[in-house]
């Protein structure tokens, strides 16, 4: 009786029932590098209120509305590693990222990545 059972499932598609799966919120960007080096008033703040530190990253409008990003949201960046969203970037920038260096050189010397995978964490 047990495999009529299974049988009648099977046939009626109910056993191969889609299972619950994590969504994944993802964007490729270009990532750059900055550091504090003056800038207007209010200095050293970012745009959620927190001073800047390593870890913080600001990023292109464009995507913080396709990932629903909100400020202390964790994201990956593949390869680079996990980084706190608290900054946003001016209107004109687009598909971009940039994480926050203490030292200009550092930043200097992080350049340009391309074709990076930045994955909103949940």
């Amino acid at each position: 009786m047990k495999t009529l059972t299974i049988f009648c499932l099977v046939s009626l598609g109910l056993a191969f029932l889609p299972q619950p799966t994590l969504g994944v919120n993802m964007s490729i960007v270009s990532v750059t590098a900055y550091s504090y080096n003056g800038g207007a008033p209010p200095y050293n703040v970012t745009a959620s209120g927190k001073r800047v530190k390593e870890g913080m990253l600001a990023v292109s409008r464009d995507v913080e509305r396709n990932l629903r990003l909100s400020f202390g949201d964790r994201v990956l960046l593949h390869g680079l590693g996990v980084f706190e969203f608290q900054d946003r970037m001016a209107s004109r920038w687009t598909l971009k990222a940039d994480v926050f260096m203490h030292s200009n050189h550092k930043a200097r010397r992080f350049g340009v990545k391309r074709y990076i995978v930045l994955v909103k964490l949940v």
